[in-house]
């Protein structure tokens, strides 16, 4: 099953090691969202299966 997620807007990394520990995309609605809670996806890095010039596969 294939999910367009949109783009990665954010990134959390261990401050220590310097290591990304996960990137961060917008959740369902975003636009329609911006008063309410956030929705943000956070996706473990450990679940990045490849990156690419212009997509990002993930395992969910």
């Amino acid at each position: 099953m294939e999910k367009d997620f949109g783009y990665v807007q954010d990134v959390c990394a261990d401050l220590e090691t310097g290591v990304i520990t996960s990137i961060i995309v917008p959740g369902s609605n975003k636009l329609l969202n911006i008063f309410s809670q956030n929705n943000d996806i956070v996706i473990p890095w450990k679940n990045i299966k490849c990156i690419g010039d212009d997509l990002i596969l993930v395992e969910l």
